[in-house]
């Protein structure tokens, strides 16, 4: 069961992501939520991210791009390119490592699928040698076909495909009963048989799918050792038995889907970035602070990777939605953006923009960054359902941040050697300023995300 799950998350890291940029896909028409966050790009405070290439760009990543040192995995422009350590073969390896260790987390959706796939199916390679079924791959197949994120979809997929399968059989069996198993009418029925089993399933649906495929499984098997109709009993025994895993693994593996995983993975992300602002505001506003830890930049990183995939599989759903994605999208780029902005001031503070850290003004800025960070953590609270949550904690105050700038800005008209400091002040108070005012306008979407959440798994 180990190796299904490791093969399921390679699979899944080969098939959606390239290289170390985070980018899905790279043409095609834009998401739901993609479309929400180009439209909000010149009309808002924050920038949500972009996570394809074509993606108008916003000034904030604008100003990343200029800025950001190579090997940022936000980056595009500076990922991968020939010669860099990440690209060749050992980069393939060493990014494959790092996606499947980001994955590993109790709270990744990709990790749940995994399970769920892996457990689903040994179940029923392990009920097919029991119960000795002449057909036990079958089972597998109808294990696999029917299982989904979720145990309401698993529950509807099962019904289509053991409906499926009956009109199949039904339509073959009469056909075998009126033409016989003669050779030559069944080579050539075949063409057409897998024409609509190829066919059927993606432009029809998914019951037309199962029913041209137990068509097609009764001409092919009867060509292979002529048995007549009673082939078609098996099929739909095996895909019972198959279908009735599904249900099971559904019900006691996560049966909320993404739509919890989604809630945990944000809670996660926003968690991250509170701990990520707090010591990129630090490294500006202390002038002793030690370089900047990677490892805070590596869970955030890797927080926003959950979340997304959380999205993406929530999105993919097919189930009725109580949060739209509209609301969903914005929830997962505002933590991304918050991430970029971490970036930003790690920049500014590695090229020497630092305050001095003993005056007033310099006091007043840490009392807003510590409300900023709480903000963030009271978000992710709220999501967690702490009841910490319920606690109001003191908003970023726009006169104390304009106070703080002026208090610098003065001394630099009359020495030029506080220049760097009033800009690294300047340049924190409206960070704080725009991230406060993010985090306020996340109130709202988180508690849809938390009632959204609440929805009992059978509606």
């Amino acid at each position: 069961m180990l190796s299904l799950v490791v093969l399921h998350l390679i699979c899944w890291r080969c098939k959606r992501r390239d290289g170390r940029t985070g980018r899905r896909w790279t043409g095609g028409r834009p998401r739901p939520y993609e479309r929400e966050a180009r439209r909000r790009m010149s009309s808002t405070a924050w920038r949500p991210t972009p996570r394809c290439k074509w993606w108008p760009i916003s000034p904030l990543r604008s100003a990343a791009t200029r800025l950001s040192p190579p090997g940022r995995a936000w980056i595009p422009q500076s990922a991968c390119q020939p010669g860099s350590p990440c690209a060749g073969v050992a980069g393939v390896t060493l990014r494959l490592g790092q996606t499947i260790r980001a994955q590993l987390a109790p709270t990744s959706s990709v990790l749940h699928t995994s399970l769920r796939v892996a457990v689903a199916l040994s179940l029923a390679v392990l009920i097919g040698r029991l119960l000795q079924l002449e057909h036990a791959f079958w089972v597998v197949l109808g294990t696999l076909s029917a299982l989904r994120s979720n145990a309401l979809a698993t529950g509807r997929t099962t019904v289509q495909a053991i409906a499926g399968t009956l009109v199949g059989f039904a339509i073959g069996a009469a056909m075998l009963v009126t033409v016989g198993t003669t050779p030559t009418v069944l080579w050539a029925v075949l063409p057409v048989a897998v024409f609509f089993a190829a066919y059927a399933g993606s432009a029809i649906g998914f019951v037309a799918g199962q029913v041209a495929f137990t068509i097609l499984v009764l001409v092919l098997f009867n060509l292979i050792a002529p048995v007549g109709w009673q082939l078609g009993v098996a099929r739909v025994e095996d895909v019972a038995v198959g279908a009735a895993i599904s249900v099971v693994v559904g019900l006691l593996l996560w049966p909320r889907g993404a739509r919890g995983e989604l809630r945990t993975a944000l809670a996660a992300l926003y968690r991250a970035v509170a701990v990520l602002l707090a010591e990129a505001f630090g490294r500006i506003l202390e002038p002793g602070a030690a370089k900047g830890s990677s490892q805070a930049r590596d869970r955030a990183a890797a927080a926003s990777e959950r979340a997304g995939e959380a999205l993406d599989q929530y999105l993919s759903e097919r189930a009725t939605k109580p949060l739209d994605a509209e609301t969903a999208g914005s929830l997962y780029a505002a933590g991304a953006d918050a991430i970029l902005a971490a970036d930003l001031l790690d920049l500014l503070a590695d090229s020497g923009y630092r305050t001095q850290g003993s005056s007033d003004a310099d006091t007043a800025l840490h009392g807003q960054v510590s409300a900023l960070v709480s903000a963030f953590t009271r978000l992710a609270d709220r999501l967690d359902a702490r009841a910490s949550a319920d606690a109001d904690g003191e908003r970023v105050s726009t006169a104390v941040l304009r106070a703080a700038a002026l208090a610098y800005v003065h001394p630099w008209q009359e020495d030029p050697a506080e220049g760097r400091a009033a800009v690294a002040v300047v340049a924190a108070s409206q960070w704080i300023q725009e991230l406060g005012t993010l985090a306020a306008s996340l109130e709202q979407p988180v508690g849809e995300v938390v009632e959204a959440a609440r929805v009992p798994w059978w509606r």
